[in-house]
């Protein structure tokens, strides 16, 4: 089945980040009712029902369609099978775009994390030029705030975010990994 919506298709050794397509539906829900994924991904800390999850997505879908670029799906090359979402995330009253992502539980520990936020934040930088990235991480979400310090980022700020505490982690893109 095709694309959902258009996106640029960007390849990694591992990984494939891609647009959205309908057979993405069924293992996005499956992603984000997992609970140590949806500890950090969602407002309330608890795994999605399929309602909400199934709405979470078309958030997903209707931020490329209002801003022309978004979260892409990523898929492992090697199965074809989905893993998760990074990519750019600005929302409205949003100075600068978000480095967001988000991985199945099942993906965790591989390395894939650096790989698609690497292609992504790339992608970003030479796509959207903003002077600096962003990142919304949950105060207690150790294995993300690892993942941002190895990119360049340095924690800002402290905001309580999505009904929970955060920290603004900021990388400018001279200090971008190359």
């Amino acid at each position: 089945m095709g694309a959902l919506h258009t996106a640029p298709r960007l390849e990694t050794e591992r990984l494939i980040l891609r647009a959205w397509r309908a057979e993405d539906v069924e293992p996005f829900i499956a992603m984000m009712a997992e609970p140590e994924v949806a500890a950090f991904l969602t407002t309330t800390q608890q795994p999605l029902d399929r309602q909400a999850a199934w709405s979470a997505l078309a958030l997903i879908l209707g931020h490329w369609a209002l801003r022309g670029h978004g979260l892409f799906a990523v898929e492992e090359k090697q199965t074809g099978a989905f893993i998760g979402r990074f990519g750019a995330w600005a929302p409205e009253g949003r100075a600068e775009p978000e480095l967001g992502w988000g991985l199945a539980r099942a993906a965790w520990g591989k390395g894939y994390a650096v790989e698609a936020a690497r292609a992504a934040g790339d992608w970003i930088f030479a796509a959207l030029a903003p002077p600096r990235l962003s990142s919304f991480i949950h105060a207690a979400n150790a294995r993300s705030q690892a993942l941002a310090a190895r990119l360049g980022f340095r924690a800002e700020a402290e905001t309580y975010h999505a009904g929970a505490p955060h920290q603004i982690w900021r990388v400018a893109k001279a200090d971008w990994p190359r």
